[in-house]
């Protein structure tokens, strides 16, 4: 009775350690700029379809809020622009550049907005892979950066955490046997 009682209370463990374990391998390979790791913890026909609504949404906003400043009433297409925009964003370049560099990418996405720069000029820059250096343990500062991270149900995990002043949500869905990413949820309210 007592094997048992310990092997299903280890599977329990590992069931419920797992999508944390799958986040900490994103993590490294976002840190070290692996673009076939990051490649293969994504999947991605889930995750463009979800940014790119993300992004049609941003872009409605911004175009009531320039037609409200200017008294004007028009339709306006938006899904060239957020196909352009996921383009550039759901990639594992776009994705390494994103995490290493949030403000510099968002920056770019706004004056995207902003008519600063057209939307093909957004280009991330290739990753340098490097090895990863660990930091030494700094469980106050981990503390600060998740605001939580939970399951929503038995094969579904959610990440939200703050990477300097923006905060991003991260969706993760058991998929087989290994946990994929599915979800990116970007500071629209920064843009």
């Amino acid at each position: 009775m007592r094997k048992i009682f310990i092997t299903v209370f280890s599977l329990i463990g590992f069931y419920l350690l797992w999508p944390y374990l799958a986040v900490f391998s994103l993590y490294l390979d976002l840190k070290t700029g692996d673009a076939v790791g990051v490649e293969e913890h994504i999947d991605w026909p889930s995750f463009k379809n979800d940014l790119q609504a993300d992004l049609d949404q941003l872009v409605e906003i911004k175009v009531k809020e320039s037609l409200n400043n200017k008294g004007i009433k028009i339709s306006f297409d938006s899904l060239t622009l957020s196909r352009q925009l996921s383009d550039k964003i759901a990639t594992p370049k776009g994705l390494i550049y994103l995490f290493n560099k949030p403000n510099e990418f968002i920056e770019q996405i706004r004056q995207t907005f902003n008519s600063a720069i057209p939307p093909e000029k957004i280009n991330p820059p290739a990753p340098q892979k490097k090895s990863f250096e660990p930091e030494g343990p700094n469980i106050p500062n981990l503390f600060e950066r998740i605001e939580y991270a939970f399951f929503t149900d038995p094969t579904d995990f959610r990440l939200r955490f703050n990477k300097g002043d923006l905060s991003f949500t991260l969706d993760w869905q058991l998929q087989g046997i290994f946990w994929k990413l599915t979800r990116l949820k970007i500071p629209i309210k920064k843009i």
